[in-house]
Parts: structure tokens; sequence; C-alpha cells
């Protein structure tokens, strides 16, 4: 049953205006922007089914990195695969757009918006740290007016690891400042929580240096003494064991050892489908990079129709794993997005709401 429609006040939207642009204006020398209105999909979101929300919950990873007033990653010679509608601009730097993401996601039967986090010492991807609290912003608007956002978890994207090792202490600590910039930048009430404990998702170990247990035991023990709590991490599962070193352009293991985090998933759910492994299942709708110029003619996973994604999703369901992870919103190069694009409209925003809500309802 869709949510009742709320009539806003022009008085409350000034009053939303007037504390966005105050507090975005600033930090980015006035080019950011909040939406007039909050879109009308953001009061159709489905109903909350029953269930407590740390049972089953819905996730969905977002490329923020966009920047239409630069042309950043929205380049055809970069390969783009599909296009973002032509209103409101894509860019990280824009409220309205961002906002607009959030209300398409909550509409979708999100719970969680997973960024996709580059880091805070990158100088040439300022995007990452600087759109943090345009979205932040945008997700209160869209609060304070009645609508239901998803809450805000950390997808760090490790390929900024650059072969660092992780387990010397600048290698700790370094890692461990990825994920205190994040959270910091975030309000604590937008946080996306299991059992108490803010939401970490992690990339692959492909560009990790050498890491093991004690990596993750530092950031344990300096975020719970940073914001006293423990952070709930899920490892993709190239995680699973330590790296001890590269020999030969091969990662040597301790497969001894098994490094221990809260949960686990598996990547790539958008080029081969559901997959049973770790414990976070993960579905995506196909895949398609054959138009980035490095991948030497890339990979393609038809999309079936919206057939491949369906046929991942009631295996996901099937699997009993109560949280599911979707692979992803809008990465627009390697064609895997859901959100709405210019070649496909809302056609997979609408059919994820159809199987977000079979996915919910199964933890009834």
């Amino acid at each position: 049953m869709r949510a009742r429609r709320r009539v806003l006040t022009a008085a409350a939207i000034v009053l939303a205006l007037v504390v966005g642009l105050a507090t975005i204006g600033p930090l980015l020398g006035g080019s950011a922007r909040v939406p007039a209105t909050v879109p009308a999909r953001a009061q159709e979101a489905p109903t909350p089914t029953p269930v407590p929300p740390d049972r089953r919950l819905v996730l969905t990873y977002y490329y923020y990195w966009y920047d239409a007033t630069t042309g950043a990653h929205l380049q055809e010679s970069a390969g783009l695969r599909y296009h973002p509608p032509p209103t409101p601009a894509a860019s990280w730097r824009s409220g309205e757009w961002q906002a607009t993401q959030l209300a398409d996601m909550a509409y979708a039967g999100i719970d969680v918006v997973l960024p996709v986090y580059w880091g805070f010492d990158r100088p040439d991807d300022q995007w990452s740290p600087q759109g943090l609290p345009v979205l932040a912003d945008a997700w209160r608007f869209l609060k304070a007016n009645g609508a239901r956002p998803p809450a805000i978890g950390l997808f760090l994207d490790t390929a900024i690891v650059d072969r660092r090792d992780l387990t010397t202490p600048d290698g700790k600590a370094w890692f461990y400042a990825n994920f205190k910039d994040f959270f910091t930048r975030i309000p604590r009430d937008e946080w996306a929580l299991v059992n108490g404990q803010p939401i970490v998702f992690l990339f692959t170990s492909d560009a990790t240096g050498a890491v093991d247990q004690s990596t993750f035991d530092y950031v344990y023990e300096h975020f719970q003494a940073d914001f006293g709590v423990r952070p709930y991490i899920v490892r993709e599962v190239s995680w699973d064991y330590p790296i001890l070193r590269w020999e030969n352009g091969q990662r040597v293991r301790d497969y001894s050892s098994p490094i221990k985090t809260e949960n686990s998933y598996i990547w790539a759910a958008s080029v081969f489908g559901y997959v049973d492994r770790g414990g976070v299942a993960t579905v995506g709708p196909g895949y398609d990079d054959s138009r980035i110029p490095d991948r030497h003619g890339g990979r393609v996973t038809d999309r079936q129709g919206g057939a491949f994604y369906r046929r991942a999703f009631e295996a996901a369901i099937a699997s009993g794993k109560p949280l599911l992870a979707i692979e992803t919103w809008n990465e627009l190069h390697e064609g895997s997005s859901i959100a709405e694009t210019v070649e496909y409209g809302r056609r997979y925003i609408e059919l994820t709401r159809e199987l977000t809500a079979r996915f919910h309802a199964a933890g009834g």
C-alpha cells in the first residue's frame, strides 16, 4: 500500500530551502542547490513491512561522482554506456540531483544507500569528500518534508588502496582515516545501522598490498574510541584471508588465519547473477563495459529484458539472507545501473519496486 501523500506548505518549503542553502552554499561556493519541492515519488515509498529493520534490508551502491558542471565522469570518450536524464543535471554539487536519487531509491524500496567513497586525500577526486555534505543535506531536506530517504552507509572503494601495506602502523592509520572521515561528514541520525552498528561495505582486495586481522582490529578499536560504537563491516570475499605480500603479480595468502568481520558478500552480481556466497545476497541487472577504452572489448551480460535481474532477485529471496545488495544504482560506464536513464527510463526502478516488496514480505 502506498504511503499517503502529504501536501507541503509553502512555509515548510521555504524553511527547508533556507536551511539547506545556508548549509551547503558556503561549503561549495554557492554552487549546490536543494530542490524547490520534494519529488512526488518521494512520498510513494512502499509502506515498511512489520519486521525489525535489522533483519531485512535492501542496499545499493551509489556513484555520486558525476558532475554536469565540468563533465566529469560523463564524457562519451570515457565509455558512458547509459545516460542520466537531462534534468535535474547529474552533479554531486547539486542537492536537487542528489535528493532526486534518494527519492527514487525510496520509491524503489531501497532501505540503505551506500555512496561509493574514494577517500579524502586525493586532490583529483574532491567530489568524494565534498559531495557527502550535499548528500546529507538532501537527505535531511527529504526527511523534514515527510519523505523516507534510505539511511546512509559507507561503500569504501578499496581501489584507492593502491598496493599499500595495511599491516603497518601507517597503513592501518590511513585505512581507518577513511572510515573516520566518511562518518564525520554524515550526521549520525542519517547512518544506516545493523544491530545498532553503522554499515560499511568494502570493495575487493585486488589493490591491497598486505592485510590481516590486525588491520580490522585497528579499525574496530579506533572507531569505537571515536564514535562509541563498532562498525558493521561487510567485506568482499576476496578479503577472507590475509594477504602477506605480492610475488610475480600474485597475492600470497595465509589460509590458516581467516579474517573475521561482521559479514561478507561477493562482487560481480551484475556479471554472473546470484552466487550463493557470503552472508549478503547480491543481485544486478546485467553488465556492459564494452565502450570503456581500456577494457579491450569489454564484457557484456545481456539484461534479457529484465529477466536476468528478476532471476537473480528470486534466487536472493529464496536464499533467506536478510541483507540484499543491488549492484548498482547508477554505475553508467559499466552498464549495471537500475536508476532512471535515457535508455531505459524508469523501467528498472519499477521492477525493483516490485521485487523489493517481495523481498521485504518474505521476512514477515
